[in-house]
């Protein structure tokens, strides 16, 4: 009977609480506690394994928008494993992302992309530095005055970790089809103070394939037409909303030119902020593109080759 439960659990025919119930019943009426407790270690590994397996990309990038309330962070699973965070939200709740995102085993983030100093972008980061081994960074680099964002760079510098700057003459491949394409600012914030920290927000597209994802910080109009007089591409499929749908960004020229099938706003509920504005969710829907909000939960898209 046991192996008979087993079988089940492996082609997926019982559910968490049948496979408790059902093995736990067949164990306990005819096996001594050392093949019971073996048979509980079995049924965990079946089922870390499964897990295990259904995280894997599988040949396709996978983007996972993390539901971290009034904040950003969002991870990136390329083809190959390799894993991008971008921002690390307003409190610890992208750790928890992380936990249900990654492999149970796996500490490796490849790259921390840090879009501007601010604390609903990076309040996580210090203890993923902590936690994770990080394989690079890339930032602007600019002076601002935060203790996280201070922490955060004690550690970079602690660790050792590699920094990019973000420069928009150089993407960042990684090796398995996935490019990030650095769209702005260029390099010459490294260092600066910058007034409006929002408008030094860094700006990239997720490339594979025939897909493209936009994200884009904190940015807002000044930094949305500073990019557009730039003559980067722009286009996307998918956008992540400028500063979770405030009023002060996703200008009608800036849509224009990204032409996006998708908008996903990372924003929390019941703000004090009023995001996403009513106006610029308007102003997505007289554009046919359709809005989704991490309010309901972390949004997984997937882009296949």
């Amino acid at each position: 009977m046991f192996f008979e439960c087993v079988e089940k659990i492996i082609s997926g025919g019982l559910s968490l609480t049948s496979i408790v119930e059902t093995c736990d019943s067949h164990v306990s009426t005819g096996m001594t506690h050392k093949i019971r407790l073996a048979s509980g270690i079995l049924i965990l590994t079946l089922l870390l394994a499964t897990r295990e397996v259904s995280l894997h990309a599988h040949g396709k990038t996978v983007i996972h928008f993390f539901d971290v309330g009034q904040g950003d962070s969002t991870l990136i699973v390329s083809p190959s494993g390799k894993q991008i965070l971008i921002d690390g939200g307003p409190d610890f709740s992208a750790l928890e992302g992380l936990g249900r995102a990654m492999p149970f085993f796996d500490r490796t983030i490849d790259l921390l992309v840090l879009s501007h100093p601010q604390t609903d972008h990076i309040l996580a980061f210090p203890e993923i530095l902590r936690r994770y081994n990080v394989s690079a960074v890339l930032m602007t680099g600019i002076a601002y005055n935060l203790p996280r964002y201070e922490k955060f760079l004690t550690l970079l510098r602690g660790q050792k970790i590699p920094v990019i700057i973000a420069n928009p003459a150089k993407d960042i491949d990684a090796g398995d089809g996935l490019v990030l394409d650095i769209v702005w600012p260029p390099p010459v914030l490294f260092g600066e103070k910058i007034k409006e920290v929002n408008n030094s927000s860094i700006v990239l597209r997720v490339l594979y394939g025939n897909h493209s994802a936009l994200f884009t910080g904190d940015m807002e109009t000044s930094e949305e037409n500073e990019v557009l007089r730039s003559g980067a591409d722009l286009r996307a499929d998918i956008i992540k909303v400028p500063h979770h749908g405030s009023k002060t960004s996703s200008s009608t020229g800036f849509l224009l030119v990204v032409r996006p099938q998708l908008a996903v706003i990372s924003v929390g509920k019941e703000n004090t902020y009023g995001h996403p504005n009513k106006g610029i969710v308007d102003r997505y829907a007289r554009f046919g593109i359709p809005v989704r909000t991490t309010m309901a939960g972390t949004i997984t898209l997937t882009l296949a080759p």
